[in-house]
């Protein structure tokens, strides 16, 4: 690590994401990288999230008051749902009660929030916000910026369906990073956060940030509906739904390690790809007889795009590729 001071760190919001981190971290055992104190309005999720981590010896602040764990860090992670983000932030940083600038400028040494009595909120010279939404720029911690503490997104690339897969599978997980390139402070301290949690950065631009995560949304929530539009589709054509998906999942997971190995293009299998006229006219026109016209018109405007890719990687001529056009726009 190259960080000389320690971070310790205060995570608001003890749900699926923000125990994960919580997991990781303690998992650790840094001196460095400290978890101080876990914040969430939910008794239930501050008892699930004491539960997880399942050790007494660790010192933990779990309160439902958000500014009392972040008193105790130098490092707040703000992992609530993104449109309580901004809210959380400025309660922390613009309340009446914490009345008195919190170092002011950038650079200036951050020692204290009022909140009644002076607190001391950090021995560091520096303090640190993150968010981990995909869409939300940083704007949305800008009450915490103008303290002068530096200001960061990390959005992980991953799927936090089960906080005890999610902690198992952390490693390699690329993190969508935003932050003001001229602060490097911040960067240090993403730099540690990663080397930690042994992940991988991306950096995005603040003003492209909704587009990055539509794309990320694209590749998780929609490869979902994909799935199930593929079992609906074998519904209507009789088929038992849980045998048929035991067996769409080993097909769809031997996509994704061509997808590994040889992209996302190039790992493109299937009639389309082989220029296979009548096997993709026979799809059609049977897909004609469902009820659910939503799924012909899903098949037809993913097949559009499917015979783009195989055109483009030459596996399909320019009179076939216009052909399997006409036949999927039918």
């Amino acid at each position: 690590m190259t960080k000389k001071f320690s971070l310790k760190i205060c995570i608001i919001g003890a749900g699926r994401l923000g125990t994960s981190l919580a997991a990781s971290i303690v998992k650790k055992n840094n001196p460095l990288v400290l978890l101080a104190s876990m914040a969430s309005r939910s008794d239930k999720s501050l008892d699930n999230a004491r539960a997880f981590l399942n050790r007494q010896d660790l010192n933990i602040l779990f309160t439902k008051n958000n500014f009392e764990g972040a008193r105790l860090a130098n490092c707040i992670f703000i992992c609530t749902p993104d449109d309580e983000i901004e809210k959380v932030c400025r309660q922390i940083f613009e309340d009446s009660r914490l009345a008195e600038k919190a170092g002011g400028i950038r650079g200036r040494h951050l020692s204290s929030l009022r909140r009644g009595n002076d607190v001391k909120i950090s021995e560091t010279k520096k303090m640190f916000v993150l968010h981990f939404s995909g869409s939300k720029k940083t704007d949305v911690l800008d009450s915490a910026r103008q303290k002068g503490v530096s200001i960061t997104c990390m959005h992980p690339l991953k799927s936090f369906a089960s906080i005890k897969e999610s902690v198992k599978t952390m490693k390699n997980t690329v993190y969508g990073v935003t932050y003001d390139r001229s602060d490097v402070e911040i960067k240090e301290t993403v730099d540690t956060l990663l080397d930690l949690l042994e992940g991988r950065q991306i950096f995005i631009e603040n003003n492209i940030k909704p587009l990055y995560h539509a794309c990320a949304c694209i590749a998780s929530n929609y490869l979902v509906n994909l799935m199930n539009f593929a079992v609906e589709t074998g519904q209507e054509a009789g088929l038992d739904p849980e045998v048929f998906l035991q067996g769409i999942l080993n097909l769809s997971e031997g996509t994704m390690e061509n997808i590994k190995k040889l992209g996302a293009k190039k790992a493109l299998t299937g009639p389309i790809a082989r220029g296979d006229l009548g096997t993709v006219r026979e799809h059609v026109e049977n897909l004609r007889n469902l009820k659910n016209t939503d799924l012909r018109k899903a098949y037809g405007f993913m097949g559009i795009m499917t015979a783009k890719i195989a055109f483009e990687n030459s596996w399909i001529d320019d009179i076939t590729y216009k052909k399997m056009l006409e036949i999927l726009k039918s």
